[in-house]
């Protein structure tokens, strides 16, 4: 029993360490783009990190899916009782979907501006 919870705190920080990383790493555009004023290759940069975004945001509700099959999962008392990895996964998923949308506007946004050059 000790063996599964050490595993299951192993398991849990892992993962909570990967969410955090995973929100740290959206980046900007790249700076010689916006600096050269390129609308075509911002609006590519913009409609790749779209499709980045969509695609974590739909990873993140697998997990909170496997989450909520697997109750024994949630980690409630072995992290912190005030942590529901379900509800967590969804939060990400939801700040992803509205990341995502916000950079297709700017995509669109850029592909307007190319076409009025």
């Amino acid at each position: 029993m000790m063996k599964h919870g050490s595993l299951l705190r192993t398991v849990l920080a892992v993962l909570m360490m990967v969410g955090v990383v995973a929100c740290a790493v959206i980046a900007g555009p790249p700076q010689d783009l916006v600096a050269k004023n390129d609308h075509a290759g911002l609006e590519a940069w913009y409609v790749k990190e779209t499709a980045h975004l969509r695609q974590r945001a739909k990873d993140m509700l697998v997990m909170a899916e496997e989450y909520r099959k697997n109750p024994e999962l949630r980690s409630r008392g072995d992290v912190s009782p005030k942590i529901d990895m379900e509800q967590h996964c969804q939060s990400l998923a939801a700040i992803y979907t509205k990341a995502a949308d916000e950079a297709d506007v700017i995509a669109r946004a850029h592909r307007n501006m190319r076409s009025h050059s």
